[in-house]
């Protein structure tokens, strides 16, 4: 929920500040949830005191002082132009160790950073289970003082609000991954060979019975060319190539809803800021190819045992957020791995067909076909002058249980327009409600804007959707103006 989340940015950078004030109105997070930090806009720290005194001892000295806050906290979004990673991992000075990972476990940071790391007790697989035997966890099941951890960051202000957009999207509840794959590469030559060039853990999940049902397909990143790459790639997992990754390791005709990316290699993510510095690394190249999210290290992790795909998959078909799934899935913290994408991504129906709808579809008087006949039936039933069951459910549009002016407003789309939910009906800019467009709905658009839509009426919100991309966000800004300079009525 909203309010289990503590959302860092950076108060020396302005897109930094610009990303928190749309990211809190899009998630609708609390405003004691959002915290400001004297940060460097540097991605990379270069002591082990740097990254305590400006991020993690604010950040544990907010919880220790506000234990009623502490109580609601599950999680940490690393936002936008804050610090990736610090100090320098022995005998690998690319990189450095992940703050996220930092994040995670904030109460042994005084010791170097090698000697960091601990098991993540919270991982089913030191259970032998791939997911917690109890089931979903609980802030009342988790280790005290451990907190999941995503990154948002990205190539630009642009692409890293476009991880939340596509994250909201995909959880849409008529969204689903029907028809698209989960590829795999679990074998290259060039992985160390004590390892058989293999990702024991990804053929682990492949062979596993318990996720048998999911649409594997097998390619290879090093012997196929686009567009002869795997196709509909809603997840991609697979191993070597360290260095020289650009726009063509992730080129396809049919990219599909590109959800999450993950390679087994050392320095993925150790600039998530630039598709090419680095020699162009796997996560921000990943990102701009359309992923929702991407899985990366900061350094060299000093151990081949990274977070399980089968536990992250199996958590995601589950209905859980991608927060929960990777958090679940690291075997250790204090390390260098990084989620960048949006933690609250959930994938309603996974791959499977979405439920049919259960709202109603206008033609009240059952007569096969939605027209102006059907208007004094609808208009009796929102009245409450007819309380017939079938003609109720014929008028209830929005599937809600209550006839009311939500119903009224999409009772104008197969009236009017011949469809369910047409999106002509959208980005009227009134945003307020009175089916009015004037310099009264500039406040309810900010409103809606940065605090969300829970509780707005849909004639509103929908009003408020200048582009018709289903959310309102600043990209519906320069629309919106143009609405009130220009009113169509």
């Amino acid at each position: 929920m909203p309010d289990s989340w503590l959302v860092l940015y950076n108060l020396n950078d302005p897109f930094s500040v610009a990303w928190a004030s749309w990211y809190q109105g899009q998630r609708g997070i609390p405003s004691q949830n959002m915290v400001g930090l004297n940060a460097s806009t540097s991605e990379h720290l270069d002591t082990l005191q740097e990254v305590q005194d400006q991020i993690i001892t604010p950040v544990r000295d907010l919880l220790l002082n506000d234990p009623q806050l502490e109580q609601s906290i599950m999680g940490i979004i690393l936002g936008f132009h804050l610090p990736g990673h610090y100090a320098s991992i022995p005998n690998f000075p690319t990189g450095g160790y992940s703050v996220a990972d930092a994040l995670q476990d904030m109460f042994d940071d005084s010791q170097s950073p090698e000697n960091q790391f601990d098991n993540n007790f919270d991982n089913p697989h030191i259970f032998g289970n791939i997911l917690p035997a109890g089931g979903r966890l609980t802030k009342a099941t988790m280790l005290p003082n451990r907190y999941m951890v995503a990154r948002i960051d990205a190539p630009s202000f642009a692409s890293a609000r476009a991880l939340t957009d596509k994250a909201k999207a995909l959880a849409q509840m008529d969204a689903t991954l029907m028809g698209q794959n989960v590829c795999y590469d679990f074998f290259d030559t060039s992985f160390p060979a004590q390892n058989s060039d293999e990702w024991f853990w990804l053929r682990a999940a492949v062979e596993a019975p318990a996720l048998a049902s999911f649409p594997w397909v097998e390619f290879d990143l090093d012997g196929q060319a686009a567009p002869a790459m795997p196709w509909n790639d809603a997840f991609r997992f697979g191993i070597y190539k360290l260095f020289g990754w650009s726009a063509a390791d992730f080129a396809t005709a049919n990219p599909g809803d590109r959800v999450l990316a993950f390679q087994l290699i050392s320095f993925g993510s150790i600039t998530v800021r630039s598709t090419i510095t680095d020699g162009g690394v796997y996560v921000p190249n990943a990102i701009e190819a359309g992923y929702a999210a991407a899985i990366g290290a900061t350094g060299e992790p000093g151990t081949l045992v990274a977070p399980f795909p089968d536990t992250l998959l199996a958590s995601l078909e589950q209905g859980w957020t991608l927060g929960e799934a990777f958090y679940l899935a690291k075997p250790f913290d204090d390390l260098v791995w990084n989620l960048v994408g949006d933690p609250f991504l959930t994938l309603p129906n996974w791959f499977n067909a979405p439920p049919q709808p259960t709202s109603g579809n206008g033609d009240v008087n059952g007569d096969g076909a939605t027209d102006g006949l059907d208007i004094q039936a609808f208009t009796n039933v929102l009245t409450g002058i007819d309380t017939d069951p079938t003609r109720i459910a014929a008028a209830d549009l929005d599937g809600s249980g209550t006839i009311d002016d939500d119903d009224l407003f999409l009772f104008l789309s197969p009236l009017v327009y011949g469809s369910l939910g047409s999106p002509e009906l959208r980005g009227s800019g009134d945003a307020n409600g009175d089916h009015l467009v004037n310099g009264e709905d500039i406040a309810a658009f900010v409103s809606i804007l940065l605090n969300g839509t829970s509780g707005v009426p849909l004639r509103a919100e929908w009003g408020a959707d200048m582009n018709k991309d289903t959310f309102v966000t600043i990209d519906d800004l320069p629309l919106f103006v143009g609405a009130m300079l220009n009113p169509p009525f």
